[in-house]
């Protein structure tokens, strides 16, 4: 599939928009991204990395029966009948604990105490419970007979050797982690993080940690915004310097990003405006297949592919960047590294304290408070527009999601807000 081809693409404006799906369906389709190469990391370096081949058990968890109770290990034919009127007494022979077994033979009519977690003896297949036992120097008496494996963890219980234990593209929990370590397994097989250039494009911007300050000047935040992001999404963020409206160097820079990571993302100059270059400049470099999605914000976003390697142009506003990144970014960084499955937001459901409005045909992303008022949780928009206004997202939990069918959203009406927060100010609820 060719992309848009046209030198002047900055002054045709915005005629025809994609909706976000369909750009980023037709963008993932002609991309047909292959997975990162595979890397071994030690399992303390493997959370929330995906594994790049499955992992299939070598042993039986656990390795040998266990007792799950403290008591004494017995067989289970010697106790038959025995209640509390009319106990039975074994000799007790030894003790079992956990790191020591008995090392002994346990004969008919005989016991080994135990501890919770020990190895019982090959010759039992029960435990009878402190509780239903009263003991006489070497013997103990009995109060009641058990089933055969009570009180018994047996071998493999937990995982049987030759288990699949976590399929290739999954990523790694601490769970799996503390699973995978119970087999013996100390190393896994994961895929490479991938590289995601950061470069942001315009005249007007100057680094944070520059001491040079300018009235006409900007400070530059999208680089250390998106550099969290990527990295919360399993990536390895490769910042470059600001790069001013100047189509040669910006060609410098889009080379130099080229044969060093998997991703280009730029931020600012992806309009049509005059001092917009970076659509013509991807344009005659590659192929664009996306230049503006149904989105607000984040409309003016390109979707290209140069040398084969993907090339996205973010809005240079800060929450349109954002919005873009979470939407068109983060899913190539998943099919970077072969992740299975959907990405699930965190959920809450709440009543809009307003009404918000929205435009048929285009997805509106609505910044949204949480707020608790007489037992009720409420979402309060904290911008409905407003694509450069950063303190939104630092006001704001989450976000609601205004679909291209719908014409606004009543208040009081139930939504749901995707939170992106952690821990939400306990005040606010």
């Amino acid at each position: 599939m060719r992309g848009i081809k046209d030198r002047d693409i900055r002054f045709k404006g915005f005629k025809k928009l994609e909706t976000a799906n369909s750009a980023l369906t037709k963008y993932l389709a002609v991309l047909d991204l292959k997975p990162t190469p595979l890397v071994e990391v030690p399992l303390r370096k493997a959370k929330d990395r995906v594994l790049a081949e499955d992992v299939t058990s070598p042993v039986d968890v656990p390795p040998f029966n266990r007792a799950s109770m403290d008591g004494y290990a017995v067989r289970e034919v010697d106790i038959r009948g025995a209640v509390e009127t009319t106990p039975l007494r074994l000799k007790v022979v030894g003790k079992s604990l956990t790191g020591q077994p008995f090392k002994g033979q346990m004969k008919e009519g005989e016991t080994v105490e135990i501890a919770t977690g020990a190895e019982i003896p090959e010759e039992a297949d029960a435990v009878v419970m402190y509780e239903s036992t009263k003991r006489f120097e070497d013997e103990v008496e009995i109060y009641g007979a058990v089933t055969r494996w009570e009180n018994v963890s047996r071998r493999g219980e937990d995982v049987r050797k030759g288990d699949l234990i976590a399929r290739a593209g999954r990523s790694l929990t601490s769970f799996d982690l503390a699973l995978i370590a119970s087999l013996g397994i100390s190393r896994v097989p994961v895929r490479k993080r991938p590289v995601i250039a950061l470069i942001a494009v315009g005249e007007e911007l100057v680094d944070v940690y520059k001491t040079e300050r300018s009235l006409h000047k900007i400070i530059e935040t999208n680089r250390l915004m998106l550099s969290g992001l990527v990295e919360e999404y399993g990536g390895e963020p490769l910042e470059f310097d600001i790069v001013g409206d100047n189509i040669e160097d910006i060609e410098k820079v889009l080379s130099r990003a080229l044969v060093a990571v998997d991703i280009v993302v730029f931020t600012g100059g992806t309009s049509v405006g005059e001092m917009d270059l970076l659509p013509r400049l991807i344009g005659e470099r590659g192929d664009i297949f996306v230049h503006g999605v149904s989105m607000r914000p984040g409309k003016p976003i390109v979707l290209a592919r140069v040398e084969e390697k993907p090339v996205v142009c973010l809005p240079g506003y800060p929450v349109a960047a954002a919005v873009d990144f979470l939407f068109f970014v983060r899913p190539l960084m998943e099919a970077l590294v072969g992740v299975k499955g959907r990405y699930l937001w965190r959920k809450i459901l709440a009543k809009t304290s307003k009404r918000i409005p929205s435009r048929p045909g285009i997805r509106h992303y609505v910044r949204v408070k949480l707020i608790r008022r007489d037992g009720m949780l409420y979402a309060h928009p904290v911008g409905i527009g407003g694509a450069g206004i950063l303190s939104t997202l630092t006001e704001a939990d989450g976000f609601v999601v205004v679909r291209e069918e719908r014409e606004g959203i009543e208040k009081g009406e139930e939504v749901e807000v995707q939170v992106y927060r952690s821990y939400v100010d306990e005040q606010s609820l």
